[in-house]
């Protein structure tokens, strides 16, 4: 890392590797990767996808003596919506420590390769015009990169995702790096249409859970989580021999779950078939792996678990401190 180099302040929910993004932009030049390297040796997959990274340690580092970590991480990273899903372990890792003497380290949710929306940066019209006229530049808002929200958390409009005529979405700052002010796609300069969205309750559900998450400082360690349905299913443990009756109650718990699932919320968050997703051998889904196998899953695997069981609200009960109905 260099702290000699100078980046400018975080605007608000400005995620922290887009302030990259933006300091590059002002700088004038066209070589992301040789002219960043003055900031960051650790330059590989800058794209909202991981928790943590070697590079947002450099980054963090810059704000050390203006901006406390803990207000990086809640502002400018996604960490407060993983912090539920992560083993008290994982959590404890992010410390002031971390900027100091602690290890340099990367954090990547578990089979998040199956998930649509959480390998490219997203963005919102208005704000993007909103914050050109305030700021004079777009830029990149962490609230935004929350892979289960589909809209803006300000405006409720759908998220920028993929232009519908190129193709071109941002994976990396290395072709175009900023959001565009003016909604056309720079990749090829057509109007950038967003994909209407189904009215799910469900969805609707996520959306509000995860925004929560993200706006939030409560959180529980997964365990809490798994422990939860562990309860409502009425044993902790499954012996490495499953009686029969057993067997058919396992079976049974898996096959309401497949049912529960609609094709609507699939295609929206993952990029997968149902077909494809439900096999008797996945574990993206599988509730008796991820109950009983320790199995780790993405977030929006586990809100989907927890919603098919009637237990959001037990859930947000936790999350408030409260104790769960036995």
């Amino acid at each position: 890392m260099n702290n000699n180099v100078e980046l400018p302040y975080l605007f608000p929910n400005e995620h922290l590797l887009g302030v990259l993004a933006r300091w590059f932009d002002l700088t004038g030049r066209n070589d992301f990767l040789i002219t960043c390297k003055k900031v960051s040796s650790n330059l590989t997959k800058l794209t909202p996808s991981a928790i943590w990274r070697p590079v947002f340690r450099d980054l963090a580092s810059h704000y050390e003596e203006t901006m406390p970590l803990e207000v990086v991480l809640k502002e400018h990273t996604v960490l407060p919506y993983y912090r539920s899903f992560l083993t008290s372990t994982e959590f404890g890792l992010f410390n002031d420590e971390l900027l100091k003497n602690g290890p340099s380290f990367k954090l990547l949710p578990k089979l998040q390769q199956n998930l649509k929306h959480a390998h490219y940066w997203r963005w919102c019209k208005q704000c993007a015009h909103d914050d050109y006229e305030e700021y004079g530049t777009t830029y990149w808002h962490t609230n935004h990169q929350v892979p289960t929200l589909l809209k803006c958390y300000k405006h409720g409009c759908t998220l920028q995702t993929t232009c519908t005529d190129c193709g071109f979405n941002f994976q990396t700052f290395q072709r175009f790096w900023l959001p565009p002010h003016d909604g056309l796609c720079p990749a090829c300069n057509s109007v950038w249409v967003a994909k209407e969205l189904p009215s799910s309750v469900l969805i609707n559900w996520i959306e509000s859970i995860s925004l929560y998450l993200q706006q939030n400082t409560s959180a529980v360690p997964v365990d809490s989580l798994i422990g939860l349905m562990k309860l409502h299913f009425g044993f902790n443990s499954l012996p490495r021999n499953l009686p029969l009756s057993l067997r058919k109650d396992v079976t049974n718990m898996q096959l309401d779950f497949n049912q529960w699932l609609n094709d609507g919320v699939i295609e929206e968050y993952f990029n997968r078939d149902k077909l494809s997703i439900l096999k008797p051998n996945q574990k993206l889904l599988n509730i008796v792996t991820t109950v009983y196998r320790s199995n780790k899953v993405p977030p929006i695997s586990l809100l989907l678990m927890l919603k098919s069981l009637g237990l959001e609200h037990e859930f947000l009960k936790l999350l408030m401190g409260d104790e769960p109905d036995e």
